[in-house]
């Protein structure tokens, strides 16, 4: 298995290693669902229909992430 790191913001964000996104194959407006337990994190790309926005593409441009991100 290999291993990256990444550092969480004052914002709680982080940026994903080019290597993670490649492996999860990952784009920008792609949802990742966290499965956590006693043993750890594993963390995947979710699938179009676990993602209740999917369908609200027109909704899925940088201005209306950036008008958006204080909510």
């Amino acid at each position: 298995m290999s291993r990256a790191t990444a550092k969480i913001t004052s914002k709680a964000q982080l940026v994903l290693p080019k290597a993670v996104r490649e492996q999860l194959d990952v784009k920008p407006g792609d949802t990742l669902v966290f499965h956590y337990g006693h043993d750890g994190v594993r963390v995947e790309k979710a699938a179009e229909e676990d993602d209740p926005f999917a369908t609200f593409h027109e909704w899925a441009s940088e201005a209306d992430d950036e008008a958006y991100k204080d909510l």
